[in-house]
This record gives C-alpha cells, sequence and structure tokens, in this order.
C-alpha cells in the first residue's frame, strides 16, 4: 500500500485529473465514479477576458478514501473505465479516434463552405 497523498495546509480539494490519477481511471469517468461512490463535490468558477468557467472539484479527503478503497479491493470498477486494463485502453483509443474523426469532418466542411462560396 502506498503513503497517504497528503495535502499542503488549507488544500482539501481536488481537480478531476488528480482524482483520476489516484483512482487510476480515465477522465471522463470520474464524475460517475465521484458520484457512485459518495465522493463530495463543489462547483467552482472562474472569472476571465472571455466570460465564466465552472469546474467541478473532489474531496481530498474522500477521493484518498476511494482511493485506499480501490487499492484494497474493497471497491471495484467497471474495467472499461480503468485507465490500466485493456477495456480502458481501448476505449481511450476510440475516444481519440472518434475526436480526430469529428475535427477532420470539420475541417472538411469548412473548407468546402470556402470552395462553394466562391
Amino acid at each position: 500500500m502506498t503513503t497517504p497523498d497528503v495535502p499542503p495546509s488549507g488544500f482539501s480539494w481536488v481537480q478531476a485529473d488528480r482524482a483520476a490519477a489516484l483512482w487510476t481511471v480515465r477522465r471522463k469517468y470520474v464524475p460517475q465514479v465521484a458520484s457512485a461512490h459518495g465522493v463530495a463535490t463543489q462547483e467552482r468558477k472562474g472569472y476571465g477576458t472571455l466570460g465564466t468557467n465552472t469546474c467541478t472539484v473532489y474531496s481530498h479527503a474522500e477521493v484518498q478514501r476511494l482511493a485506499a478503497a480501490l487499492e484494497s479491493g474493497e471497491v471495484v470498477l467497471d474495467p472499461s473505465w480503468r485507465a490500466d486494463t485493456e477495456e480502458g485502453v481501448r476505449g481511450a483509443r476510440r475516444d481519440a479516434l472518434t475526436t480526430c474523426c469529428c475535427v477532420v469532418l470539420l475541417l472538411a466542411a469548412v473548407i468546402a463552405i470556402a470552395v462553394l462560396s466562391s
């Protein structure tokens, strides 16, 4: 078992990337894992030049609790959600391929519109 990851003082919330790393799950499944296992969340708003954005943060203590439960085998997740299983790696590749195809189709549409309008 690894030693618990102790947050710096005043640091009680982690972002989804950190939770995904501790749970060894694919980033897109962090909200489902957190919801299914009672991890407290909080919405944080950020203000910038382009407007307001919102991100979800997760309770560090509860992320650690779930990480320990996953490591001990007390909690088992769907293999396709995990980042360290064959099913999860296949799913990540499929998601990346889908994203690439969408970008290519979008570019083809933009080029077609440009050619047809001239």
